[in-house]
């Protein structure tokens, strides 16, 4: 069985869960870990972290960081973590107009990438949101 941890720069949000599989949003693509999981350390985009246990899954948004995958235990480091049930739908959809308009206007490269990850992240929110 696998222990989950999932930390923000200000707060732990799981601590040692036990879950039967993990999915994570590799910067590669999505990861699956299961019992036995060789050990990683991948780097994480923005996307959804699932967790289930006993056929009940946990969801997350995630907003880029690190996976530490070790003897079962699977470690999760990253910017910003809302788990599904704390989304505010309305309000992810109010994020995601607000940075689609900002994307149509003349932008700098990093404003340009900054809007770019605030759309991926509301979308991510609005598409696990209960």
């Amino acid at each position: 069985m696998l222990k989950i941890d999932i930390v923000t720069p200000t707060r732990k949000l799981v601590d040692g869960a036990p879950a039967d599989s993990v999915k994570l949003p590799g910067a590669k693509g999505e990861l699956q870990i299961l019992d036995g999981h060789t050990d990683l350390l991948t780097l994480l985009s923005t996307g959804p972290l699932v967790f289930v246990k006993d056929g009940k899954e946990r969801k997350f948004s995630v907003s880029y960081g690190f996976a530490e995958i070790r003897n079962n235990k699977v470690l999760v480091l990253a910017d910003t973590v809302e788990e599904s049930k704390d989304i505010d739908k309305a309000r992810a959809q109010a994020a995601q107009k607000r940075a689609e308009q900002a994307l149509m206007g003349t932008l700098s490269e990093s404003d340009f990438k900054k809007q770019q990850l605030k759309l991926e992240r509301a979308l991510v929110r609005q598409h696990i949101s209960l």
